[in-house]
């Protein structure tokens, strides 16, 4: 088979590889579609643990093997990807919390992922779907149940008011989810105009440009004196800072974005956390018991009822023959993008 493989530090190659055989208890995936997620970028620009490696965890196809010890009935049937593969023997995934598995995998990082015409995964990794949903709809399920847990993780509850820092992928699915379960009002900030723009047309009630708008300001003046749940969702520490500043006493902030390991707070951060007796929680991946969780389920149904929606979140789709090209005016910030999806069978 044909897949962009990650050779090393912004090195992405498109070559022939051996096709994947699936073990006990996995099936082979024809993939359909897979889209890139921030982490993939991350991989490409800042290293991975690993090469050769095939990056791609968002994604969706058809079951087209089985392996020793699965139902053959799985044959065929259309599905997408959960990437996280936990132990489910250890004490934290017996409590349901997988992402603190002590001896995980995940598919497109630990081991090889959906960047290919074919990957294995085990059969308890996929979320099955209806035939008729499109392949790069079921692919973006998986971004959008990041959003959904980090809801959870910050106790929303209809009729919550809600700010997201960052209009890219998960807050665009932020913006939808909030206006799914009720939220009386969204604001979103973000630099770029057009992720504003479609942060208002996917459901938010005001969108600020935080190098020019008074963000604290507008939102004390919308919220009546700051948000239930604020949501950072882009990784810089200059929104991760004003968080602290649009929360309501003894509101809740869920943190998203991945921030670069050498960057501090003020301690003025803290003391804006305890003055306000404030709830700071920190999102990692998007699962709960029983495996893979609501998030899944409730994800698949609102794509089928239309609440999802994930047209909009895509800018670009592309043959997966141009990952490389793509990547590399990515790397040289040529290339304005919200999320990308490959077809490996173009």
């Amino acid at each position: 088979m044909r897949a962009a493989v990650l050779e090393g530090e912004r090195q992405l190659s498109y070559r022939e590889v051996p096709d994947p055989v699936p073990g006990v208890g996995e099936v082979l995936l024809e993939v359909r579609a897979s889209a890139v997620c921030g982490s993939d970028l991350h991989r490409y620009l800042r290293g991975h643990r690993t090469y050769p490696m095939i990056l791609g965890h968002e994604a969706a196809g058809v079951v087209s093997a089985i392996g020793p010890g699965v139902d053959e009935r799985l044959r065929g049937r259309h599905a997408a990807v959960v990437p996280l593969v936990p132990c489910h023997v250890c004490a934290q995934c017996r409590a349901g919390r997988f992402s603190a598995c002590v001896a995980y995998s995940f598919i497109g990082s630990r081991r090889d992922g959906a960047f290919a015409e074919l990957v294995a995964v085990p059969a308890s990794n996929l979320l099955l779907v209806p035939d008729e949903l499109p392949f790069e709809a079921a692919a973006l399920i998986e971004p959008s149940t990041v959003a959904r847990h980090m809801l959870d993780l910050g106790r929303f509850g209809t009729g919550d008011t809600a700010v997201v820092f960052g209009a890219g992928s998960i807050g665009l699915m932020l913006v939808q989810w909030l206006r799914i379960l009720g939220a009386r009002v969204i604001v979103v900030t973000d630099l770029v105009a057009g992720n504003r723009d479609a942060a208002l047309a996917l459901g938010a009630h005001r969108a600020l440009d935080p190098a020019h708008d008074d963000v604290r300001a507008e939102v004390n003046r919308l919220t009546d004196g700051g948000a239930d749940l604020v949501l950072e969702a882009t990784g810089s520490p200059a929104a991760l800072g004003q968080t602290i500043d649009v929360a309501r006493p003894r509101g809740a902030i869920v943190l998203g974005g991945n921030q670069p390991l050498d960057a501090s707070l003020p301690m003025a951060f803290v003391e804006g956390l305890m003055r306000r007796e404030l709830t700071v929680a920190g999102c990692f991946m998007s699962y709960s018991a029983p495996w893979p969780g609501h998030e899944w389920t409730d994800g698949l149904a609102a794509v089928l009822e239309g609440g999802l929606d994930m047209a909009a979140m895509i800018s670009h789709r592309v043959p997966l023959s141009d990952a490389p090209a793509l990547f590399a005016e990515i790397d040289g910030q040529r290339l304005s993008h919200r999320k990308i999806v490959f077809d490996p069978g173009s």
